[in-house]
């Protein structure tokens, strides 16, 4: 059938994917107010739920681009883990709790990836209701057939997949996050999708599940030697669970990246009363009955990771880049921080506010590949401490981790943290974009690196009346998400220009790059005073919005700057709340020299 041609159309930037992903990624052109179109080859989105985990990380996220209401209002939150190694004494078991975790969430929230996606739409469709410019709906049944690089833009063909109606659409960039069968990814030679389909054999159920040890606001497993059972809560009020069970082993296959499915390989489907016999012969005395499935399926587990995360102006995410075990619940928020990490990247290049343009864009693979590099490994390591059936494998699951729990819980913990991305930053020697600084201070130096990821803490916000407002370090960068946020750590040296010369610094450096920075001056409660309210900085910009103070050196200390050093800082917070760089007083000028090389100024 021949296919019918519309005119070509243009685009900053063409999204091909909108699973939670490429909507995160909708989300944050619009608040950029940068022109895209998203696309989806589907025409609706299935009902059941691959995706479950949102991880205080991902929160984090979510919050500070307003995000976050409706999966804290509809979500389940899952406050620990609890693992239970002995089913003739289930009362006695492991527990890991997660307001014991390096985040700014006591839980992670189970929220089904339909849900993600349907919040995700409304959010959108919320940014075009209040006239932001440039917010495209989602365009179902559009399916990307091909596409070719130019020197300054790319063409890209779609076809209506109800009328068979092609398009050509003409964008500066185009981002894959279409999944583990990417049309974006195999769009071009020599972007190859490396790893391997493990071995053993897994089953997946959405079940009604009604006992005792299987509670809603924590992930159960049954920790066995013929492989583990879990319990995920999904629904409190239904008592729905996601149920994932071992099945088995076989012989290693050859498959190709065709076979692989969000992470997993599809097998024929087991049924409930197979799946219920495996359960109870597992189990037992304890009875788990199952019931009411939703979905049940069997799965492989693959690990994959692409070569590149980027070819000139093409760029792939989430499962179009890699695909891991799912154990662990990282996929969809490893894919939404590569959004995250890349929107800003994209809006400063095609706003013309990037100094350096390669440079800038280049930093996304840079710093993402590792990142899911070690989340595969990560992963793939815990999977095999869960499952595995090697005399090493067993020994870590029967005989090490019970000691780590009872008497090394801070190893526990660090493990988790790590599985769940919480001590997640990037590194300086690898991204050309975080700031390379070596202090003169020696070895009292404690101030935060580039590559770090944000700490919170409490503030009050200094006006001119008397009532002063409480507020947090993340309020604050709530309001300054779309730039970056420049603070000046004062210590105890004052808020206004007569008394500390820094501020005149921080003035002049905000004034070179008003477009891409907002200052914030941070100071000690004791200091502050009401007199020096007309004579602080930023009259013309609302100065109550950039100064604050803590009532201890709490926040001052997470950054690193000490009160017995004695030396003020410049901390450059990015818009994806990574540090960018962090610098003490003495050392200015090298902030404004990785400034020079990283933004561009005002006047340019």
């Amino acid at each position: 059938m021949v296919s019918l041609f519309k005119e070509k159309k243009n685009v900053d930037v063409l999204i091909c994917g909108a699973g939670p992903v490429g909507l995160f990624l909708a989300n944050e052109l619009a608040e950029f107010e940068i022109n895209f179109r998203i696309i989806e080859k589907v025409e609706k989105h299935p009902e059941f739920s691959k995706a479950l985990l949102i991880s205080p990380r991902t929160m984090d996220i979510l919050d500070n681009r307003g995000l976050l209401h409706p999966f804290l209002e509809y979500g389940v939150k899952m406050k620990q883990f609890f693992i239970i190694k002995d089913v003739h004494n289930p009362s006695n078991p492991f527990k890991a709790e997660l307001s014991n975790m390096n985040n700014n969430f006591s839980f992670a929230l189970m929220n089904r990836q339909n849900k993600t996606v349907d919040y995700l739409i409304d959010a959108l469709d919320e940014k075009k209701s209040t006239r932001k410019e440039h917010v495209s709906n989602v365009e179902f049944c559009m399916e990307l057939i091909k596409y070719e690089e130019k020197d300054d833009h790319v063409i890209a063909v779609v076809k209506n997949t109800k009328d068979n109606i092609e398009e050509e659409i003409i964008c500066q960039y185009l981002v894959g996050c279409d999944g583990v069968h990417s049309t974006v990814r195999k769009g071009i030679n020599g972007w190859t999708f490396e790893g391997q389909t493990l071995t053993s054999s897994w089953a997946l159920a959405d079940v009604e599940i009604d006992h005792e040890l299987v509670k809603y606001d924590q992930a159960t497993t049954f920790l066995l030697n013929k492989g583990p059972i879990g319990a995920l809560p999904l629904d409190a009020r239904k008592n729905t669970f996601r149920l994932v069970a071992k099945i088995g082993d076989e012989k290693k296959k050859n498959e190709t990246n065709d076979h692989v499915t969000h992470g997993l390989t599809n097998e024929n489907h087991i049924t409930l009363e197979e799946l219920q016999k495996l359960v109870d012969e597992r189990i037992a005395p304890i009875k788990l009955e199952l019931k009411n499935p939703v979905w049940i399926s069997n799965f492989k587990i693959n690990e994959r990771i692409v070569n590149r995360y980027r070819t000139g102006r093409v760029f792939i995410a989430g499962d179009a880049a890699h695909c891991h075990s799912p154990l662990g619940g990282q996929g969809m928020n490893l894919g939404i921080q590569d959004a995250h990490n890349l929107a800003f990247k994209l809006a400063l290049v095609i706003r013309n506010q990037a100094a350096d343009d390669k440079k800038l864009l280049d930093s996304y693979e840079h710093e993402r590949y590792p990142v899911g590099k070690n989340v595969i490994k990560g992963t793939g390591y815990f999977t095999k401490i869960l499952s595995g059936n090697d005399y090493f494998s067993s020994f870590l699951r029967t005989r090490v981790t019970p000691i780590l729990f009872h008497f090394f819980p801070k190893t526990v913990y660090n493990f988790l943290n790590n599985l769940m991305q919480n001590n997640l930053h990037y590194l300086p020697v690898s991204s050309e974009i975080l700031h390379k600084y070596k202090p003169r201070s020696g070895t009292k130096n404690k101030l935060i690196e580039a590559g770090h990821y944000v700490q919170d803490g409490l503030l009050t916000k200094i006006t001119s009346h008397k009532s002063h407002e409480r507020i947090t370090m993340f309020d604050i960068f709530r309001s300054t998400a779309l730039k970056h946020t420049l603070i000046l750590f004062t210590l105890n040296k004052g808020v206004t220009a007569d008394c500390n010369p820094l501020i005149e610094t921080l003035l002049e450096i905000y004034n070179d790059y008003k477009n891409t920075i907002t200052p914030i001056i941070i100071s000690y409660q004791g200091i502050v005073h009401d007199a020096d309210v007309p004579f602080m900085p930023f009259q013309e910009e609302v100065r109550e919005q950039h100064i604050f103070v803590e009532r201890k050196f709490e926040l001052h200390e997470k950054y690193g700057v000490m009160k017995e050093f004695g030396q003020q800082a410049f901390v450059l917070v990015r818009p994806d709340l990574y540090i960018a760089s962090a610098v003490f007083e003495d050392d200015v000028d090298e902030l404004k020299a990785f400034l020079d090389q990283y933004l561009a100024k005002a006047d340019k």
